[in-house]
């Protein structure tokens, strides 16, 4: 799909030739040990996003057809507690999606978003927009899946099935208190299938009659917050994995994007568009898009 190494190499050289035009070696000697300017105070900073949506709908002998009645509602949590003192840095990142629609044809409510995805970042700042980091990771759901089909549904996957913990030294770029580019060349990802009613097949990387199964490659990461005006804001992120151990050319990518567009402190439009591509899930690419009129609280 992608090829890794480019992807990789093209970041790296990025960040070298940015850093080879400010800094010599012995400018960086110099810069290194000392007093550098912060892109924010010391202490701690607390802030994020929760909304709600709910949708609803009821038809009676209605010509055009439809379900009968409707009832639906996702939540979402994006939250950022960071901390600062002196040159090291503590980043971490809250990202939390759960969502249910029912209709009169399901029987029950059915899921249709759920993800748990918790990132933390230790950095030491050794430039005005430079920091030596280690990047830790933890990805997975907090029910089972299931697909469905007009003979009934199969369970696809579940809590730690698949699960992603993910462990990451390497260099993170800081321009401006909206953009971040974290690249490592090595990183260690841990796939731990839990479940054991996938215990005795191959699924989602891990070998049959395994639990987990380790993987060694290159990640590189970017987060992206912009104010488009006083009334819409966008919030993305774009992760890149390459496994040098099998198909390292297949990279993993894992993009999400929110738009939210207030009407007031309390109402607001939200769209949501996440586009993954995991070559041990499946094989192609995976799309999502939640359009929704709801709550939105910032915090």
């Amino acid at each position: 799909m992608i090829k890794p190494l480019l992807c990789v190499t093209v970041l790296l050289a990025t960040v070298i030739q940015l850093s080879a035009q400010d800094l010599t070696v012995k400018e960086f000697q110099k810069v290194a040990f000392k007093e550098l300017k912060p892109l924010e105070k010391d202490g701690w900073k607390k802030n994020g996003t929760f909304i709600l949506n709910v949708n609803q709908g009821a038809l009676r002998n209605w010509a055009g057809g439809g379900e009968q009645n409707t009832l639906g509602f996702t939540t979402l949590l994006n939250y950022n507690i960071n901390h600062r003192k002196g040159k090291i840095t503590w980043t971490n990142y809250i990202d939390i999606a759960l969502g249910f629609q029912n209709a009169t044809s399901f029987g029950r409510f059915r899921k249709v978003d759920d993800r748990i995805d918790l990132t933390s970042k230790l950095g030491l700042q050794f430039s005005n927009q430079w920091y030596v980091a280690l990047l830790a990771n933890f990805n997975t759901q907090a029910l089972a899946g299931y697909s469905y089909t007009d003979s009934g549904s199969t369970k696809i996957s579940n809590f730690l099935t698949p699960g992603k913990i993910l462990l990451s030294p390497g260099i993170d770029f800081r321009p401006d208190k909206s953009f971040s580019l974290f690249v490592s060349p090595i990183t260690v990802r841990f796939i731990i299938k839990n479940d054991t009613d996938f215990y005795a097949i191959d699924k989602f990387g891990v070998p049959a009659n395994h639990t987990n199964y380790t993987e060694l490659g290159a990640f590189a990461t970017a987060k992206y917050t912009k104010k488009i005006t006083h009334w819409a804001y966008y919030n993305g992120r774009l992760d890149l994995f390459s496994n040098y151990k099998r198909n390292p050319k297949n990279v993993d990518v894992y993009f999400t994007n929110l738009v939210t567009m207030k009407f007031n402190k309390w109402l607001a439009t939200n769209v949501s568009v996440d586009i993954v591509y995991d070559d041990d899930v499946l094989m192609k690419t995976q799309l999502k898009e939640v359009l929704g009129l709801g709550l939105t609280l910032k915090l």
